[in-house]
């Protein structure tokens, strides 16, 4: 047992003791203010990183960079889609009869072998809503050449005259055109600042009197509450605000049955529900009956 506890022997034959060094792993520990300072320090890193970034934004770098980037690879996507084939050759457009295909074609931005793709219905039906004639559009793109717009117009109510000038408008009470308006010298003209919005129920209400109708000029929007009808003999006619049908059926009446019309008559009111006032012209108003009173 001694010989099994005899120390090694060393390189150099001589025996010695053998020394056993024990390492031992250290753990080296932060002083409280060290730990406090780093916990610190965390988060005015990250507020530093964080207003870097923004500052990085802010100045447009990251956008650019963006932007330039979504450029180019729509310009290379463009080339590929054409190369494919998938280019516009044809644009068919129903419902269109005031407005002009180049009109339709200009508005949406189209062109003939541009990429289908990179042509926007969306956009297109937004554009085509802002011409004056179109009402509703309908925009359709169909792979892989094809464009179909499908239209419908305004239909042509009367005119406005508006600060000296005459607008074409629809039903609704909205502008169509200003231009070429002569072939549309058989509508009524209605004047007034409200009168647009207010015409359609008025000609709708005329028109049940077709021959009457067929003698209105023009009418004047009083006050936001009533009409005056010019006819085309230069007769004015007062409505009255209310039940201003009936009082149009009374005068058609007397037109057909006693000839109104025939008479020196400058005005006709029809305010009182009643009765009948007729103004006569000054020259008819000139000469007084026998008993010094105007007929």
């Amino acid at each position: 047992m001694r010989a099994l506890m005899q120390p090694f022997r060393q390189a150099n034959g001589k025996a010695g003791p053998t020394r056993r060094r024990a390492v031992r792993g250290r753990t080296q520990r932060w002083s409280p203010w060290r730990r406090k300072a780093v916990l610190l320090l965390i988060p005015v890193m990250m507020a530093a990183w964080g207003f870097g970034a923004w500052e990085l934004k802010q100045s447009g770098i990251v956008a650019s960079a963006m932007s330039t980037a979504s450029a180019k690879l729509a310009v290379w996507g463009d080339r590929q889609m054409v190369r494919a084939g998938l280019t516009v050759r044809h644009v068919f457009v129903t419902g269109r009869g005031e407005t002009s295909k180049p009109q339709v074609l200009g508005a949406m931005g189209v062109r003939n072998g541009q990429s289908i793709l990179s042509f926007n219905p969306v956009e297109a039906r937004r554009k085509l809503l802002q011409l004056g004639w179109i009402e509703t559009a309908r925009v359709e793109r169909r792979l892989p050449d094809t464009i179909v717009v499908h239209l419908s117009e305004r239909k042509a109510l009367a005119l406005w005259q508006h600060k000296g000038r005459h607008v074409l408008i629809d039903r609704g009470g909205k502008p169509i055109t200003r231009y070429n308006l002569a072939r549309f010298a058989h509508l009524p003209v209605v004047v007034g600042q409200d009168a647009p919005a207010a015409a359609a129920a008025l000609i709708d209400m005329l028109a049940q009197k077709p021959a009457l109708f067929a003698r209105v000029q023009a009418a004047v929007r009083i006050g936001s509450r009533r009409w005056d009808v010019r006819l085309k003999n230069g007769i004015n006619v007062h409505l009255p605000e209310t039940q201003a049908a009936d009082a149009w059926g009374r005068l058609a009446e007397l037109v057909a049955e006693h000839r109104i019309f025939e008479r020196d008559v400058a005005a006709i009111d029809l305010r009182l529900p009643d009765r009948l006032v007729l103004r006569l012209t000054p020259e008819a108003a000139a000469k007084k009956n026998k008993n010094g009173k105007e007929t």
